[in-house]
């Protein structure tokens, strides 16, 4: 017997609600959502930069509230899943597309593990920025150490983003992502010290054109700058600039020693 369609409707929401979801617009396809699973999925822990604590369960890098839906879930990934489905599968399409278009990455991913690659997010703002800057490829950068500043000890890392139209003559007005500590006050370089080896200042992504930091490093201080292109496809290149729009909501406690430029960018 065929069933009719307001009942065939009703069952498709209980089952839905039966694993802890009501899903509306494409989302209304999948019968059933294993959020557990999914929570424990190795690309879901690298968006939210989790990992395992020492205590139990899973803890993030990211230390501003502000990043995250779910009031618990700097420390919990399977409740900031939940509040992320209930966020972007919204009934209300303004609050479905405000999410969609602050946690772009996070989108895509969902809907990728259900088959649908070809996600069209529809945000004028993030379009305008891909359009900016055009991205092909990427170059890690490395900077050498300089004497005179405390916290370059170990030298720096940033990335370049290489645009598609770019040539060796066009590197210098390419767009770099940067990780730094951002100090909030003019504090004299023992303090200065200090707070970075136990974690007393935020670290933020920024993305600036390369020249200022050329300008920086090489012309102002005279330290030997180092290029390596990396092995990217366009489509992994996507895949970080997706997550580093997503990272202007996140602010991480700097430690010059270990969650530094490098650990982040890599983290990215």
């Amino acid at each position: 017997m065929r069933l009719s369609f307001i009942t065939r409707r009703s069952l498709l929401s209980c089952c839905l609600l039966a694993n802890g979801l009501l899903f509306n617009s494409s989302a209304l396809a999948r019968s059933q959502v294993d959020i557990p699973s999914l929570a424990q999925h190795p690309y879901w822990l690298k968006l939210g930069h989790y990992l395992p604590s020492y205590l139990s369960g899973y803890r993030s890098t990211i230390d501003s509230r502000e990043f995250f839906l779910a009031h618990n879930g700097k420390q919990d990934p399977e409740a900031e899943l939940r509040a992320t489905l209930e966020q972007l599968y919204h009934s209300e399409t303004a609050i479905a597309h405000q999410a969609r278009c602050t946690y772009p990455a996070r989108y895509r991913w969902i809907e990728s593990q259900y088959g649908n690659d070809d996600v069209t997010l529809n945000c004028p703002e993030l379009d305008n920025w891909r359009t900016v800057i055009d991205p092909a490829g990427m170059t890690l950068i490395f900077p050498t150490a300089f004497m005179n500043n405390p916290s370059s000890m170990f030298g720096h890392t940033l990335l370049r983003i290489d645009a598609k139209d770019q040539t060796r003559h066009k590197e210098l007005v390419a767009f770099a992502i940067n990780f730094a500590a951002e100090p909030e006050s003019n504090d004299n370089a023992a303090l200065y010290a200090m707070k970075g080896l136990f974690g007393a200042y935020p670290g933020r992504f920024t993305v600036m054109p390369y020249y200022r930091k050329v300008r920086e490093y090489n012309d102002i201080e005279s330290r030997d700058i180092w290029e390596y292109p990396l092995n990217l496809t366009e489509q992994e290149v996507e895949r970080v600039l997706l997550h580093l729009w997503e990272m202007q909501l996140a602010e991480f406690d700097y430690y010059f020693l270990d969650e530094n430029c490098s650990y982040q960018l890599l983290a990215l």
